[in-house]
């Protein structure tokens, strides 16, 4: 089977999404997922190709080449070309190639989607505090630089000092979101 998601790979130019894959296997390999036990989720679906992927990128990684995994896009390239160290930590390698995680409750896949979404969302969200704040070509970012520029910022926009209000509230909300995250 190996093999064959490698010829699937290699007949889309070496890259496509886990959607594609997914359809792809059930048209060319219709006994892919015959392991797997009733009923057949989706996210069954995503986990066993996930741990067929990971177990087939170690294997590739002896043959001098690399695969790149993530749901967005699985792409087979050369090792020199794969962008991070082979051997790095990788925690959802971790995941995937632990086959009891295939067996989670719809509860706890629930909990899992959830803090993705989270964790996403509080990326974004900081970045747009350091538009806000003027701080995105700063770095590092630390606790004293952050409160020098809300200070300044605030000066300047504060309504009783005839600044916009709105744009106050702002800088205010992203001085407070951005003061969770940065470190000391």
């Amino acid at each position: 089977m190996s093999q064959d998601i490698i010829n699937i790979l290699l007949s889309h130019d070496g890259s496509m999404s886990e959607y594609q894959l997914l359809k792809e296997i059930e048209l060319h390999l219709p006994d892919f997922f015959s392991q797997l036990s009733a009923p057949v989720s989706l996210y069954k679906k995503h986990f066993f190709l996930f741990n067929h992927l990971y177990r087939l990128k170690q294997q590739l990684t002896e043959e001098s080449l690399h695969l790149c995994i993530s749901p967005l896009e699985i792409k087979l390239v050369p090792a020199g070309e794969a962008g991070q160290k082979l051997g790095a930590i990788e925690p959802l390698r971790d995941f995937y190639l632990q086959l009891d995680n295939i067996h989670l409750s719809e509860v706890e896949i629930s909990k899992m989607q959830r803090q993705f979404w989270e964790k996403y969302l509080a990326i974004d969200k900081k970045a747009e505090a350091l538009k806000i704040l003027q701080l995105t070509n700063i770095s590092p970012v630390t606790h004293k630089v952050l409160k020098s520029r809300f200070n300044e910022l605030a000066r300047k926009h504060h309504p009783d000092r005839g600044g916009d209000e709105q744009m106050f509230i702002m800088i205010k909300q992203a001085y407070e979101d951005l003061k969770l995250v940065i470190n000391r």
